[in-house]
């Protein structure tokens, strides 16, 4: 279950009882879940735990970065945003993308046209959505 998750496949509804029962049974009530953790989806709370492998998070944006013309700047900005997601699970929103480590030596605006920049943001969208979707 948790492997699932890191490697960027939306959980199952099996998956999500468990991680249910577990956070809200076994490791705490559900009253100590929503006082510590909101309404924070079970599958973003593992993202952000356990992290997401690089090899996921790179496959998300293998095909931006082969079907783009990426200059230099642009594919280290890339990496950065993959590194990013392997080390905190996913990036909470676009608006992300204009702080630190991101912004230096240049800015996302400034880098990438508005069609990449929109490319990028569904791409980041979607591996936070895979954290949260469940299939059955």
């Amino acid at each position: 279950m948790l492997l699932r998750n890191n490697i960027n496949i939306p959980l199952t509804e099996e998956d999500n009882k468990t991680l249910e029962k577990i956070f809200k049974g076994e490791l705490g009530t559900k009253e100590d879940y929503e006082m510590n953790f909101k309404d924070t989806p079970f599958g973003l709370l593992v993202r952000r735990v356990a992290k997401m492998e690089r090899e996921a998070a790179l496959k998300a944006f293998l095909s931006f970065i082969n079907e783009q013309s990426l200059n230099a700047n642009q594919i280290v900005f890339v990496n950065k945003v993959i590194d990013y997601i392997e080390q905190n699970g996913y990036v909470e929103n676009a608006a992300e993308l204009m702080k630190p480590p991101f912004d230096k030596p240049q800015s996302f605006i400034k880098l990438f046209d508005a069609d990449k920049q929109k490319k990028l943001f569904s791409i980041i969208n979607e591996v936070k959505n895979n954290a949260t979707e469940i299939i059955s």
